[in-house]
């Protein structure tokens, strides 16, 4: 069995079907997990919440989303003004116009994702959440820090069991291992044997023009996929 891990979508729903089609995950055995933030900046947030509803009902229990910071801005039922300007800044009029395209509202996934988004998930040898951890165990770090701190996987202090995290856009995955200790950029293509502490960061900035990444995790290994927006 493998486990599957793909970073923040973003609206893209072409990456996201070109990456599952170099992954070809196999809804009989594998693991496949969303690190959040489906929505918003991307032209299909519609086609991906389809595409996310379809992999669901394959997979059932093998199927794991996080809950990021763009599912809490749509979830949250009366959303602070200064949380209102930020969603509308990065992306949330690209999604209304997606959805409405279709002739649905965007407010009509909220029900589905409120009863599917999990806030963390712990694997064998490995964890994941949306943002970052400041401490060990996972479930006592406040919820701020686990869906919207957009600085806690980057300052390099946990180095705590190993997490997977989505959120910040950055140029290549990369792993920060903790402690101050030196942050490595994380190729593709090769199988490597997964860190047992620190935080791997697999948001490469799909929906800015960077790239959609999964990472697949056997026996102890793992590689790295990617895909851009448009192929």
């Amino acid at each position: 069995m493998r486990t599957i891990i793909i970073g923040d979508i973003h609206g893209c729903s072409g990456a996201l079907r070109m990456l599952l089609a170099k992954i070809l995950p196999d809804a009989t055995k594998d693991k496949l997990i969303f690190l959040g933030d489906l929505f918003d900046r991307g032209p299909d947030s519609w086609g991906v919440f389809q595409m996310i509803q379809e992999l669901a009902e394959s997979y059932g229990d093998r199927f794991v989303l996080l809950r990021g910071n763009h599912e809490d801005y749509l979830l949250q039922q009366k959303l602070p003004l200064g949380q209102r300007f930020v969603w509308e800044r990065v992306g949330r009029g690209a999604t209304v116009k997606s959805f409405k395209a279709h002739g649905a509202r965007m407010e009509d996934s909220a029900g589905w994702i409120r009863e599917r988004a999990a806030y963390y998930y712990r694997g064998e040898g490995f964890q994941c959440v949306h943002a970052g951890l400041k401490i060990d165990p996972m479930e006592l770090n406040d919820f701020y820090t686990m869906i919207h701190d957009h600085n806690v996987a980057m300052e390099n202090v946990y180095a705590g069991p190993l997490t997977i995290v989505g959120h910040i856009a950055l140029e290549k995955p990369t792993w920060f291992p903790g402690e101050g200790k030196p942050v490595k950029t994380l190729e593709e293509g090769k199988v490597l044997e997964l860190p047992q502490r620190g935080v791997i960061c697999i948001d490469t900035g799909c929906g800015k023009g960077g790239r959609l990444t999964g990472m697949v995790i056997e026996d102890g290994k793992y590689s790295l996929i990617s895909t851009g927006e448009e192929g």
